[in-house]
């Protein structure tokens, strides 16, 4: 697909691909990442020299980090702004341009399927979640993790949306029976949700602690959903 031809959600970081990493640098950006990465890596269990894809890898972010935990990864994404950042981090992940919804890797190659916060921004979702489901190899994880539309978070990005165009003007925000259901036919979703500190930092110096508590007590409010389904021989 010609970069003039996707949909507005699918250009959504092209403009601020080259500030996008900053974000990982700010205290409370800092906070959210070990967070998320977290619960994220509990979830997807990664394991030295295993291969893994990253649908919609953006900038590398997670990608890099996981190649430096023994992955040999592969990268995925339709931005080229984006992808040109990515590449700028190294050869230590193999970065493809394609679309989630028609992905250029062979069926049962990977490990692990991998992607977080793409789906909101993907025109065809379903069509997306099948195609990591049909690159994973029997045996392995897909786990996908979601903006989730009850978190504060959600709100104060619509709000900032209304105001003037940010990356999210276009996201679907997924609220966790929906991300549970657009998984639920691969198999059995497990699920539960990061990040109960406010988008304005709100709880910050107590992030750990929220976090153990929302984890029990709040799932259905976490900023991130996050959710794994195993592909069973």
């Amino acid at each position: 697909m010609r970069q003039a031809e996707r949909p507005p959600s699918e250009q959504a970081f092209d403009g601020v691909a080259s500030v996008y990493d900053s974000w990982f640098e700010m205290p409370l950006g800092r906070i959210v990442d070990q967070l998320e990465k977290d619960l994220l890596y509990q979830f997807a269990a990664p394991q030295r020299g295993e291969l893994v894809l990253d649908v919609g890898t953006g900038t590398g972010h997670f990608a890099f980090d996981l190649a430096g935990r023994g992955g040999m990864v592969v990268g995925m994404d339709v931005s080229t702004p984006m992808l040109a950042v990515a590449q700028g981090k190294g050869a230590s992940v193999h970065l493809l341009q394609g679309d989630a919804a028609a992905l250029p890797v062979a069926t049962e190659s990977f490990d692990l399927v991998f992607s977080v916060t793409t789906l909101e921004f993907v025109a065809r979702r379903l069509r997306a979640v099948q195609e990591m489901w049909r690159a994973l190899r029997p045996g392995g994880r897909l786990v996908v993790a979601v903006l989730n539309a009850l978190s504060p978070w959600a709100w104060a990005r619509r709000l900032e949306s209304r105001k003037q165009k940010t990356p999210f003007s276009h996201a679907h925000f997924f609220y966790p029976w929906e991300f549970v259901d657009l998984l639920h036919d691969l198999g059995r979703v497990t699920w539960s949700s990061s990040v109960f500190v406010g988008p304005q930092g709100t709880g910050l110096h107590r992030a750990w602690g929220l976090e153990r508590l929302g984890r029990v007590l709040l799932r259905p409010f976490g900023a991130l959903l996050v959710g794994r389904v195993r592909k069973w021989e």
